[in-house]
């Protein structure tokens, strides 16, 4: 009987009732925490420190190699509804409430709690650090080439040990001194410090250098070859040939300006610092030189500032690549000088005429009303106008009717009956003349214009100024091979063959041009517009003139021409 008792017991204790079976379910979901699995390595520590630890008994439960799974066994449906025979387990009997207090014990949360202080502690004392920030911490390692400091946080930082060395080359500090530095680099993986500011300076402008990134510095002053740049407390050379685009003629505009620079050489571990303001400028120039050909086209306007002046014109910047504007490109008006009309910097509108490559020419007169169209309105040949002579050239004198209008008044058009080699033999520059309107060519937008037309004709009435066998003292005006040219009044001309001066035995060349000489009227021929002269002392002689008039009238059809730049007009 106390045997069947005793086995109905093990059968209770061993048999899982769906209550027992939920605990155990919880039991094995708490051994597979982390907290639970913490709890064992405590326990195995706890071993390993020779903590006491209950005996170990033999399991009478272990079961040899091959043999079911006891919880196996309970857990199968036969085992649930207690239809299966359980093998005699020989152990003393555990009361209920041991076995729920087992497994039911909750985990022990403190260990949790600890880790997450800890925790929150290091990562309070962790600074947000900065690239510049000033920093100081305990050394932890000293090597041959570094000094290692810890800043607490599970942070180390690095130096170099030369930099911290005294003037004897020595080091004054050991492991577990404190350590102050500026942050040179900082990133996730390591953090760099240096003694000074200038230590921290020098490394952002080696990174610069070798990063190709411009800095900004200020021109301090000028030394030989150069400029002396202070780039963030760092000094710096920058050559004069670097330090613009253009020729410098004036180095002291420079001083005192910030600028942006590349630094194109770094050497010595920065005392030797070379910058170049050049570089930058050229690669911007380049950047627009490509944007601006890329939407010029010929026609276009466009706003440029004005670089350079010179004698024939001026350059325009448009933005990376210079024009052209000639000076006859400037107005409708003649321009003496550019410096007249702009001035460098001067921002102006200008419009492309013509387009070859990078060789583009402007024009700021396109961009004006053209006068002449309005001149030439109600204006036509025989008209009379009132002009200011402009400029004297050996063709002719260009007179301006108005602002932007010019006519040109031929040499042989300036006098009636006289040889005119020059017009400033008769006006000059500035004079206000009448002239008479010859031809207007609207398409090449010219005036031809005349003083002559305008002259009284003295041939008209020449019966009563000459009479042939007259005697009369003239002015040589001019000597040829073929004679020589006395006016004897205004616009009355002779010629004084060179066989009559031959046979008077005279000696007659243009050394004696504007002297007064007396002459014999030969002959007048009214039709023709001549008059032959001859010496006082000699007799007449017909053929002789007959022959040098008609060498003269060859000559002087072909001067014409060659004097008139509107003979073909």
């Amino acid at each position: 009987m106390e045997k069947n008792e005793e086995k109905a017991t093990e059968q209770e204790i061993i048999t899982d009732t769906p209550a027992e079976k939920k605990n155990d379910q919880e039991y094995k979901e708490q051994e597979e925490t982390p907290a639970a699995q913490d709890k064992d390595v405590k326990d195995a520590s706890a071993a390993a420190e020779g903590e006491q630890m209950p005996p170990v008994q033999d399991d009478p439960t272990a079961r040899e190699p091959g043999e079911p799974d006891e919880q196996d066994i309970t857990k199968t449906p036969e085992a649930a509804s207690g239809e299966t025979d359980i093998p005699d387990i020989p152990q003393e009997p555990v009361p209920d409430q041991e076995i729920s207090e087992e497994v039911t014990t909750p985990v022990d949360e403190s260990i949790d709690s600890e880790f997450e202080q800890l925790l929150e502690e290091s990562l309070v004392n962790i600074q947000e650090i900065n690239v510049g920030d000033k920093v100081e911490g305990q050394i932890s390692n000293i090597t041959d080439s570094y000094i290692f400091v810890s800043l607490g946080g599970k942070r180390d930082v690095y130096a170099e040990k030369a930099d911290y060395l005294d003037k004897d080359g020595n080091l004054p500090y050991k492991v577990g001194d404190n350590l102050t530095g500026y942050v040179v680099k900082y990133t996730e993986t390591e953090t760099f410090i240096a003694k000074s500011l200038v230590s921290v300076n020098k490394s952002v402008l080696r990174e610069a250098f070798e990063e190709k990134i411009p800095v900004n510095g200020k021109v301090l002053s000028t030394i030989r070859g150069g400029f002396l740049v202070n780039i963030s407390g760092v000094r710096a050379f920058c050559p004069q040939s670097q330090i613009d685009t253009r020729i410098v003629k004036d180095i002291q505009q420079y001083i005192g300006q910030n600028y942006d620079f590349r630094i194109i050489d770094f050497r010595e571990s920065g005392r030797n610092i070379v910058l170049s303001r050049r570089a930058l400028l050229e690669e911007e120039m380049e950047r627009m030189k490509h944007d601006t050909l890329g939407k010029l086209e010929q026609g276009s306007v466009i706003k440029g500032r004005v670089t350079r002046l010179t004698n024939f014109g001026a350059f325009i910047d448009l933005g990376g690549v210079e024009g052209l504007v000639h000076i006859s490109e400037f107005s409708w008006t003649r321009i003496e000088s550019p410096s007249d009309v702009l001035n460098i910097g001067d921002e102006i509108r200008v419009k492309v005429i013509k387009m070859e490559g990078e060789k583009i020419s402007l024009s700021m007169k396109a961009l004006q009303s053209n006068p002449f169209e309005k001149a030439i309105e109600g204006l036509k040949e025989g008209d009379t106008v009132t002009c200011r002579i402009v400029r004297n050239l050996p063709f002719g004198s260009f007179a301006e009717l108005k602002p932007g209008v010019e006519g040109l008044i031929p040499v042989s058009e300036m006098a009636i009956g006289r040889r005119i080699n020059h017009p400033s033999e008769i006006i000059s520059e500035g004079d206000m003349v009448e002239a008479q309107v010859m031809k207007i060519n609207s398409e090449e937008k010219k005036l031809s214009l005349s003083l002559k037309a305008l002259q009284p004709d003295p041939w008209n009435n020449i019966d009563e100024i000459l009479q042939e066998d007259e005697i009369i003292t003239g002015i040589i005006e001019n000597v040829v091979n073929f004679g020589a040219f006395i006016t004897l009044k205004e616009g009355v001309v002779g010629l004084m063959p060179s066989s009559k001066i031959k046979l008077a035995g005279l000696k007659i060349d243009k050394s004696n041009i504007g002297e007064e000489f007396t002459v014999r009227v030969v002959s007048v021929d009214k039709e023709g517009k001549r008059i032959s002269l001859e010496p006082t002392n000699i007799p007449e002689s017909p053929v002789h003139d007959q022959d040098d008039w008609r060498k003269y009238r060859k000559d002087k059809k072909e001067i014409e021409l060659e004097d008139s730049p509107f003979a073909d007009l």
